[in-house]
């Protein structure tokens, strides 16, 4: 299951967190003066805890499929090592991160418990949708079911 957990990777002056799921760190969580940053991971952590996901190439891919999908702006850049990495402005929301995440994760195939649960909710939100407009679906008592697979209370 990817979850996010504090980290000092990268500089001990500011607030920063990594997105992870084992064996594997996804993602690098900044925030700073310029609010957050969510960027793929290049490199394992120090500690040897996780390690880099190995395919950096399909990790970048998928990332900017989902984030353009979600109308987000992100940069390429490159790190020290000029390995290639992506880089956007994020709102701090745990939940939507970690659907986000989850979100990537499935377009890699990596299977973990939030991606197949991710894919169960789609699945349900496509068995109840009354059509393929990919409106929100209601079910009761306020909440909605979004076609990305969110619950939200309307």
């Amino acid at each position: 299951m990817a979850i996010i957990q504090k980290s000092n990777k990268l500089s001990s002056q500011q607030e920063e967190y990594r997105i992870c799921s084992d064996p594997y760190v996804f993602y690098r969580l900044i925030s700073d003066a310029n609010g957050f940053r969510i960027m793929t991971a290049t490199a394992s952590e120090d500690t040897g805890e996780y390690r880099a996901y190995g395919d950096q190439e399909a990790l970048i891919s998928a990332t900017v499929q989902v984030l353009a999908d979600r109308e987000m702006a992100f940069a390429t850049k490159k790190d020290h090592a000029e390995r290639p990495y992506i880089e956007s402005s994020v709102y701090p929301d745990k939940e939507d991160l970690l659907h986000l995440t989850a979100t990537i994760l499935d377009r890699l195939g990596f299977e973990d418990i939030s991606v197949l649960a991710l894919r169960e909710m789609k699945a349900i939100y496509d068995e109840f949708a009354i059509d393929d407009s990919g409106d929100d679906t209601y079910f009761s008592d306020g909440m909605w079911m979004t076609s990305d697979g969110r619950m939200i209370e309307k």
